[in-house]
């Protein structure tokens, strides 16, 4: 039975289609080495580090501003910060980097700074050589869910939208800099992004076209307005524009992918998916998902690639495309028996913590009631049926049960610990 001696874990999920699933994981792990792991939404994981001890404070990273009040917030109450910029994959612009999202004056309170891999490290650590001990090459717990060993994580539920949709055209955006939730907006420096947005219009009617019997998925960026592409693309019956669950699902059970600049590229990419990385015009971003897959400069291109694909007229073997993964790898840390998850936990236990305490809930249920009504808008939900799904998974993965217990805080706030 495990003793847990570790200390407190403090595991914030932003936004849970893309961070839930990499952050139940690695709380899978470390509830089973002995960590008491809160996890939920991250305001709810805000709250709860001000009135529970002090712990290991997981930092996602973000805007200067959000960056500057989530890792103030946790210094201020004793906590101890690592973070993981969930960004830090796809850096087009260094400079911009390094002032909006990785600030000396914040760097400085992080103990431990994950790298996804070698080319973010030495962005950091060449505008702060003095912090290159706290930086540490580990990848992302997202890419150990892409490896074969939790392949059977999403299976099933890849069957179901497979039986649902047949053989499907997924295609990803990122538009949110000009599609953005509250409407079309214009900006000097996205002028690239709303050209490509109208471009993408243009492709996806083509292809419906083309493709008339084959159903075609839209799955928006979570800061975009998804009702855009419905109202444009209304007149299309085989058009689904859906933004629900994990990617991984909706990539392992997709036909074909058509992308551009998404990290979901690179995870098609490493799942050894057909991808088509559409790249109508040159910008002076510095792109590495359009560097991957076959690469279509306009619709014909795009039509050609997919028919070969839908006929089975290409061998599509992304090894031999493009980018080789060797430089690929030179931006994520990548092995298919290597994981994120473990070299993280492998680092947190370095870190000196205070023996944990039995600290009930508060008895003051106010310190859990959001005031900030922009933060009460950003809100997901989170169930114990959700986490128990996911960590039954696991458990047949690990061949035994891990005796974790589940116990919700309030709602939307769980503690994660395991033998006890």
């Amino acid at each position: 039975m495990v003793k847990n001696d570790k200390g407190w874990l403090y595991l914030p999920v932003e936004v849970k289609v893309r961070d839930l699933d990499s952050k139940l994981l690695l709380s899978y792990y470390a509830a089973k080495e002995g960590y008491n792991v809160f996890i939920g939404d991250h305001i709810m994981v805000e709250l709860a580090s001000v009135e529970y001890p002090e712990g290991i404070f997981f930092s996602k990273g973000g805007p200067h501003g959000f960056r500057k009040r989530i890792i103030t917030n946790a210094k201020n109450h004793g906590h101890t910060v690592v973070e993981l910029d969930e960004e830090g994959l796809i850096i087009n612009d260094k400079k911009k980097y390094l002032r909006d999202r990785m600030r000396r004056d914040m760097l400085q309170f992080v103990t431990q700074e994950y790298c996804w891999g070698s080319y973010q490290k030495e962005i950091i650590v060449g505008a702060n050589p003095d912090y290159e001990e706290k930086c540490h090459i580990v990848g992302n717990p997202r890419l150990d869910l892409l490896k074969p060993k939790f392949s059977s994580i999403y299976k099933e539920d890849a069957e179901q939208i497979s039986n649902k949709y047949g053989e499907f055209i997924l295609i990803n955006t990122r538009f949110s800099q000009y599609n953005s939730a509250k409407g079309k907006k214009d900006n000097i420096h996205f002028k690239h992004i709303k050209e490509l947005y109208y471009n993408f219009l243009e492709m996806i009617k083509a292809t419906c076209e083309k493709f008339p019997y084959t159903n075609i998925i839209i799955r928006p960026h979570p800061g975009e307005n998804f009702e855009s592409y419905r109202k444009a693309l209304s007149g299309f019956n085989n058009i689904h524009v859906i933004h629900e669950g994990n990617i991984i699902k909706w990539l392992m059970s997709a036909k074909v992918i058509i992308h551009n600049g998404c990290t979901s590229g690179i995870e098609a990419f490493l799942l050894g998916k057909p991808l088509i990385s559409y790249v109508p015009f040159n910008s002076n971003e510095v792109n590495i998902p359009n560097q991957l897959g076959m690469k279509a400069t306009n619709i014909e291109e795009v039509y050609a690639f997919l028919k070969g694909i839908i006929n089975k007229n290409i061998d599509y073997n992304p090894k031999y495309l493009d980018r080789n993964e060797k430089s690929l790898f030179y931006y994520c840390d990548w092995l298919n028996e290597k994981f994120s998850y473990e070299s993280i936990l492998h680092l947190s236990n370095k870190i000196h913590l205070p023996s944990p305490s039995t600290r009930k809930l508060p008895v003051n249920k106010n310190a859990f009631i959001i005031k900030d009504k922009k933060k009460r808008k950003r809100r997901f939900s989170l169930t114990e049926i959700e986490i128990q799904n996911f960590y039954r998974k696991l458990d047949e993965i690990e061949g035994g049960s891990s005796r974790i217990t589940i116990s919700e805080l309030t709602k939307n706030l769980f503690k994660i610990n395991c033998g006890k």
